[in-house]
């Protein structure tokens, strides 16, 4: 029997399921979601009332990190005055082990596919998970030397990774209020169900950080594509794209040849690369932002953070992280080192943008999106549009519509 990912309509519509097909799970969490396993293929489960998609069962690619943590820092020895401390970072990967040196003492197993908190032989690379928990909270290697590690040991199954998610977000529900969550997922998939369910934890506060993918491609896979999860892709020691890296990211960080903790043994460590790890780096750097927040206000601040950040890039190519009177953790698109956004408004001039208006004032949903696609932020358009009727025509299409501009005031 082959299993299937389905999205409902509603609560309601489960129970049809549960009496027409072989196997049916739901996630308790995200009641709408099913893994139905049946004979009866999927235009079967297509046909049923109350189904919005289905997908078959598939598997998420996962991907393949000295000189990171000072390129980050702009200096020659990493330091930040938050540590992450009282953070949970939820890594969904291959298994961590938790006895290694640098994250001893700090790891804990909440869902595990076979029980076992990693492996050292399968059909993953068996080293991938404890790599990029070292990467986000290693004590050497980490960027939040003081953040918990709460495994999540998947198979890889589209299927499995829903499971996953499902345990996770009952966990940071359950949990105190002054215990903020984060997710970093070093996968990546053509799934747009995955991007969904990834998208269902930010709507309780949990922040999602995932990675880009190693294929090269223009943009992002899932569940880095979807707009509530921040894509990050990677960059080498010289501040360039690294070749490997899919494009159309929020963040870049360090992916290239980075030294990380190893799963063979307590001290062992390996050289590595991929967009993998340079997701946990920027996972990490939002839990020493986010020392000391509570759990339901973890998503705002970081999307208001992302939000200053794509502002302020636009205007400047610099923003820092807060860190006190030491070096500040920077992110920059001009390569003078640290975390960067590529800021597609760079490359497009203010001329062009409002030649482009003029065209097109009369039709504000297509702005609306094109600005949304092209990171632009409202005062530029403001600034282009001056104080005048094609800013006041996008307004009131939203207004009319009821709804809130989505860029940034």
């Amino acid at each position: 029997m082959k299993k299937y990912l389905v999205v409902l309509d509603g609560i309601e519509y489960r129970a049809g399921h549960q009496s027409k097909f072989e196997k049916v799970g739901k996630a308790e969490s995200m009641p709408d979601m099913l893994i139905v396993q049946t004979e009866q293929g999927i235009e079967a489960i297509r046909e049923c009332v109350g189904v919005v998609a289905v997908e078959e069962d598939g598997e998420a690619e996962i991907l393949d990190a000295g000189w990171a943590l000072p390129w980050i820092s702009n200096a020659p020895q990493y330091e930040n005055v938050n540590t992450g401390m009282g953070v949970d970072i939820y890594v969904v990967d291959t298994g961590v082990r938790g006895t290694h040196e640098d994250l001893s003492g700090r790891v804990d197993m909440l869902y595990s596919f076979d029980g076992e908190p990693y492996a050292l032989v399968g059909d993953q690379p068996a080293w991938h998970g404890t790599s990029v928990a070292g990467c986000a909270v290693g004590t050497t290697y980490g960027t939040a030397k003081g953040a918990f590690v709460y495994n999540c040991r998947i198979n890889w199954t589209h299927s499995d990774i829903l499971k996953a998610l499902d345990t996770i977000l009952r966990h940071h529900i359950d949990k105190p209020d002054y215990i903020p969550s984060i997710v970093n997922f070093s996968g990546a998939s053509i799934s747009s169900i995955i991007g969904l369910a990834f998208e269902r934890l930010t709507r309780y506060g949990v922040a999602v950080v995932a990675a880009a993918g190693n294929s090269s491609e223009p943009e992002p896979r899932y569940p880095a594509r979807n707009i509530w999860v921040t894509s990050v892709g990677a960059i080498n020691q010289y501040g360039d794209k690294a070749f490997f890296s899919n494009g159309k990211c929020d963040v870049y960080a360090p992916g290239q040849d980075i030294k990380a903790p190893d799963v063979f043994s307590d001290t062992a460590t390996r050289t590595t690369s991929g967009t993998s790890f340079a997701c946990p780096y920027y996972a990490g750097l939002l839990a020493c932002l986010l020392e000391g927040s509570d759990k339901f206000n973890t998503n705002l601040l970081v999307s208001a953070f992302n939000h200053s950040m794509r502002n302020n890039i636009a205007e400047t190519g610099r923003i820092t992280f807060p860190n006190g009177n030491l070096p500040t953790r920077s992110v920059t698109s001009n390569g003078l080192g640290g975390t960067y956004y590529e800021s597609p408004i760079r490359h497009i001039s203010d001329e062009d943008i409002g030649v482009w208006l003029a065209a097109n004032v009369g039709d504000p949903q297509l702005v609306a999106d094109v600005c949304k696609e092209y990171n632009l932020s409202r005062p530029r358009i403001d600034r282009i549009a001056g104080a005048g009727d094609q800013s006041m025509e996008i307004d009131k299409y939203f207004s009319d519509a009821g709804v809130t501009p989505w860029w940034f005031t």
